[in-house]
């Protein structure tokens, strides 16, 4: 299937649940005023702007044209500069960025080495490279239930050519050949809604996800199991006796330092 277009629905439900783990990766950076910092895949702004609170030049690299637009208002007098970018293209100078970091966004990218060697390529000789990726568990196994009715919908699977982020010993592989040590940390954040449903509406069917692939799944007739099916496994698993959903998600923290 096509790019997803991160633009579309509405991200900024899930922008607050990552805030957490955004908080995390820029404390983990330990960056200083005046260095140079690069967020890929900025999406709202959490990392961008937690590291331009700190006193960094931040440069925010946003492929999606309204998130491009939703990080530049809330900006400020921040020294942030906001462009059009991807994890596989970016538009700085070789060696130009103190710090290089990706809140679960590098971990999008269609071809993993290319974005390596570019995220390489930017980063100073002696800068560094932070990012998070989902580790499998609570998320996987719902998300799993759209992908398995997407590949069998559209012969494709979503994740199709992409590599096991959480994985340190891919992650080395692929770090290892631009000079890079890798080091890992486990995390968790816990995603809080009222409801099975309002999970269903603001974390699912609005999400850039589900804007690119529910309509396939509605076509084809499949749309209401799959929707049933998450739902219920919610309900099950997730959700506490008041009816509001409290689901772990644990996560990967990944530093490469020269």
């Amino acid at each position: 299937m096509s790019e997803i277009d991160w633009g579309q629905g509405r991200y900024e439900s899930t922008a607050a649940d990552l805030l957490p783990a955004a908080r995390e990766l820029v404390e983990a950076a330990r960056i200083q005023p005046g260095e140079h910092v690069v967020d890929i895949g900025a999406g709202t702004g959490n990392v961008a702007l937690l590291a331009a609170d700190l006193g960094a030049r931040v440069t925010a690299v946003e492929p999606a044209a309204r998130l491009r637009e939703v990080i530049q208002e809330v900006a400020g007098a921040r020294d942030l500069t906001v462009i059009d970018g991807t994890a596989a293209s970016i538009p700085l100078q070789d060696g130009s960025a103190d710090v290089v970091l990706s809140n679960f966004a590098v971990i999008f990218a269609p071809d993993p080495q290319a974005a390596i060697a570019e995220l390489a390529r930017v980063t100073a000789p002696n800068g560094r490279i932070l990012f998070t990726a989902w580790l499998p568990g609570v998320l996987d196994e719902l998300i799993g239930i759209l992908f398995k009715a997407v590949r069998e919908v559209t012969g494709r699977g979503i994740a199709d050519g992409r590599v096991d982020w959480h994985d340190p010993n891919v992650l080395t592989s692929l770090l290892e050949p631009h000079g890079f040590h890798l080091t890992t940390d486990t995390k968790e954040l816990t995603i809080s809604t009222p409801s099975p449903e309002d999970y269903w509406s603001t974390r699912i069917a609005t999400h850039p996800l589900g804007v690119a692939t529910l309509p396939l799944l509605d076509q084809s007739g499949r749309l209401p199991a799959v929707r049933t099916q998450m739902l219920t496994q919610i309900t099950q698993n997730w959700t506490t006796p008041t009816g509001e959903v409290a689901l772990p998600a644990q996560y990967l923290l990944a530093k490469a330092t020269r």
